[in-house]
């Protein structure tokens, strides 16, 4: 009887879970013990008795009986209240004292430092969903952004007006790589979900679901379909039995499908076009996982930047969303939002698409009049498609190729145009003398078309993609000024969009990242910034090396890739490989491998060419391998420990021109001011990501070396890149390279 709190207050606390809907209006509340309200509600012949925890809102039905409760029955109901799980639920007053909690009493408990940084991140996030702001921060590698972040949407949501946390709209979180979506999902949530239950801060697990697009997925029937046409004895038997086990289990994810090809997986997957007319379509197991996943039940979606994009699209044309209605959006990785924006409001024309969908309209037998037009219209539509790519191909500047651009800007003539316009009207001619059948590629025919008439305008910028790959060339296009169209969609909507990253700040300046999300019209009291250093001890642990005399770049001089080759080559020897050489195109890489291959026969070298995926984890099985690479290697590469303790940056990142960096360049009457608000910025947030491969841990320790002499003491962009990298000893020699990795390292790391 002691737990009982004075019924002075019982009134008061009623009249607050009432208010919040979580109990009928008559409804009577009888005592108060811990932060839980026993509620009683007459039905007429029984009494039905309640319990309400008045903090977090969840409940729990106890019993009815005939008769009101007595004070002599209290102690057994007493004792069933504290066999609740909310019964001891410890709440903090409000939402930053409850972040204090659990960074800093809870976590502890399970191994985790204690960083400031971290919490006063986690109470920034915390703050711009509660006040519906946006919120920019760079935040260095180490200091656990996803920790903090995933913290302040958990306690937002249950400090919520809007009732306890499982009933929330859901947050959306994003990211640009489907390794932090799985990392949140598999190790990030279920552990913060396990150590707040233990501690009484929820009471329940945290869920969330992975949402991708449909080519992601299994279609049950073209799996079948597929399978039975196989030939076991001329298949590949572990393809062949991941197939059966498909099957099997009925999984639909092709991301845990790894003993099936891409070549399968691009056989058996979901079809958008082919969903609506399937016969299975009621029972079909990935339209009963989507009907799921598109509850509101679930407290975290989580996705890619495409994913979330997508979904803007369909609102803003009125069509069905991809996601249930949110409260909140968390963009992770956001530094890669603009690109996932330039994908997604633009538009490609493939080549191979338009004749693979004129093979599959166009009729196996021609005896009726009807079918003859058809296959006459369809074969019409093939030859076009080929002269107009071919006559694009033409118009790429023969300079364009010596680049290693994947981007090649080219020109629509009035001879590609008057093409241009001869398929569109013949492919809506199709639309009109397709049969029943064949109208199930309606869908499929439209998008092509709308795809082809927006090269009928002038308003956008174009280019080509795999030009000398006939048959497989595209056509590309992108709105002159995407971030007007971001300004609409994303920041004018009424609630909080957290954008984080490792690298959306050039010196703590957000200027560039708001501009070219198209933030610049934005209210400054809606944007709030925060910039946060690594925890990481880079003075004690990290060295810079920039050399005072290296040739100005040009990979078209011999020389220069002889000059540079040579040091790279000492820079290997002084730390012994452990090296990772970046550049920024594949040319001068080639070129100076073949080089270093000479200087170096004895040790393993690795070359990261396009579409070689093992070179990564071939290079983390080694021992002291040096790694040559470009592209992908520059960000989101995870290498911790003696294996990467030497990073070669051979050139500055500058971005390779393409035509829409021509059309940015075409804004600026002043050159320099062009360098300054575009490419420099570029430049130094690619340089920060790819030192953010170097030092990953706490007790990492390693070298970056920077070969562009526009870098050096006496260069143009000395400054520039001090300021952008974190405060490191400077050696002066190679002999200080080696000199810092002898104090630093074992002796086994010199074997």
């Amino acid at each position: 009887m002691d737990n009982i709190q004075a019924n002075l207050n019982t009134k008061e606390i009623l009249n607050k879970v009432i208010g919040e809907k979580w109990i009928a209006e008559s409804s009577k509340g009888v005592f108060i013990v811990k932060d839980c309200i026993l509620v009683q509600s007459f039905t007429g012949k029984n009494y039905t008795y309640r319990v309400v925890n008045y903090v977090t809102g969840e409940q729990k039905y106890l019993f009815h009986i005939r008769r009101e409760l007595t004070k002599q029955d209290y102690g057994g109901v007493i004792d069933k209240i504290k066999a609740l799980s909310f019964y001891d639920m410890k709440q903090a007053a409000d939402g930053s004292e409850m972040i204090d909690v659990i960074f800093k009493d809870i976590f502890p408990k399970y191994g985790f430092i204690v960083r400031e940084e971290q919490v006063q991140l986690s109470k920034h996030i915390y703050e711009n969903m509660k006040e519906r702001k946006i919120s920019l921060s760079d935040v260095a590698v180490g200091l656990g952004k996803t920790h903090a972040y995933l913290i302040a949407a958990i306690v937002y949501s249950v400090f919520s007006k809007k009732g306890p946390f499982y009933k929330q709209m859901p947050i959306v979180i994003t990211t640009s790589s489907i390794e932090l979506q799985r990392s949140i999902i598999k190790e990030y949530i279920p552990e913060i979900s396990k150590m707040l239950i233990e501690n009484g801060i929820i009471s329940s697990r945290i869920t969330c679901v992975l949402r991708k697009g449909k080519e992601n997925y299994v279609c049950e029937n073209r799996l079948m379909d597929y399978f039975h046409s196989l030939d076991p004895k001329r298949k590949r038997s572990s393809e062949y039995k991941g197939l059966q086990e498909l099957i099997q289990n009925r999984n639909i994810d092709l991301a845990d499908a790894e003993d099936i090809s891409g070549y399968d997986k691009r056989k058996i997957n979901v079809k958008s076009s082919q969903c609506m007319k399937c016969s299975k379509f009621k029972t079909c197991t990935f339209q009963q996982f989507m009907k799921q996943a598109r509850k509101s039940t679930y407290h975290f979606q989580i996705c890619n930047h495409n994913y979330y994009l997508a979904d803007i699209l369909k609102r803003k044309d009125g069509r069905r969303s991809l996601l249930p209605d949110y409260q909140t959006v968390i963009i992770d990785e956001a530094h890669k939002l603009m690109d996932a924006a330039n994908q997604m409001y633009g538009t490609i024309v493939n080549e191979h698409e338009v004749y693979h969908l004129m093979k599959k309209i166009s009729p196996t037998h021609s005896k009726k009049k009807s079918q003859k037009e058809l296959k006459n219209l369809t074969s019409e539509v093939m030859a076009l498609n080929q002269m107009f790519f071919d006559v694009l191909t033409e118009q790429i500047p023969a300079k364009a190729f010596s680049d290693d651009t994947e981007k090649f800007p080219t020109t629509i003539t009035s001879r590609a145009m008057t093409l241009l316009k001869k398929m569109v009207f013949t492919i809506y001619e199709i639309s009109k003398k397709m049969s029943y059948t064949e109208r199930q590629f309606l869908n499929d025919l439209k998008t092509v078309m709308d795809g082809l008439r927006v090269f009928l305008l002038e308003t956008n910028i174009y280019w080509m993609e795999n030009p000398k790959a006939k048959g497989q060339r595209m056509l590309a296009s992108i709105p002159k000024v995407v971030s007007n169209e971001l300004e609409k969609d994303l920041w004018a909507v009424k609630r909080s969009m957290i954008l984080t990253s490792g690298t959306l700040a050039v010196d703590g300046d957000f200027s560039y990242i708001k501009h070219q999300l198209g933030m610049n019209t934005i209210s400054p009291w809606k944007i709030q910034e925060l910039t946060k250093t690594s925890p990481f001890h880079f003075k004690e642990n990290c060295m810079i090396y920039i050399p005072k005399k290296m040739p100005f770049p040009n990979v078209d001089d011999a020389a220069y890739i002889h000059e540079v080759g040579q040091e790279v080559s000492r820079l290997i020897d002084a730390s012994n490989g452990h090296a990772l050489v970046l550049f920024t195109s594949y040319k001068p890489l080639r070129l100076m491998l073949q080089h270093i291959k000479e200087a170096h026969p004895n040790r393993q070298l690795i070359a990261m060419n396009r579409g070689r995926n093992t070179a990564i984890d071939e290079f983390k099985k080694s021992q002291n391998a040096v790694l040559f690479a470009t592209g992908s290697m520059w960000e989101g590469v995870n290498i911790p420990g003696d294996i990467l303790s030497h990073l070669i940056i051979v050139k500055l990142p500058f971005p390779i021109p393409d035509p829409i960096s021509d059309y940015e360049k075409s804004l600026y009457t002043d050159m320099n001011e062009y360098l300054k608000s575009v490419l420099i910025p570029k430049m130094l947030i690619k340089l920060r990501q790819g030192v953010g491969r170097l030092i990953r841990s706490e007790i990492d320790t390693g070298v970056i070396s920077i070969l562009d002499v526009r870098a050096s003491d006496n260069g143009r962009y000395h400054q520039d890149v001090l300021h952008a990298l974190p405060e490191c000893r400077r050696a002066e020699s190679i002999e200080d390279i080696r000199s810092f990795l002898r104090e630093k390292k074992e002796n086994s790391y010199f074997e």
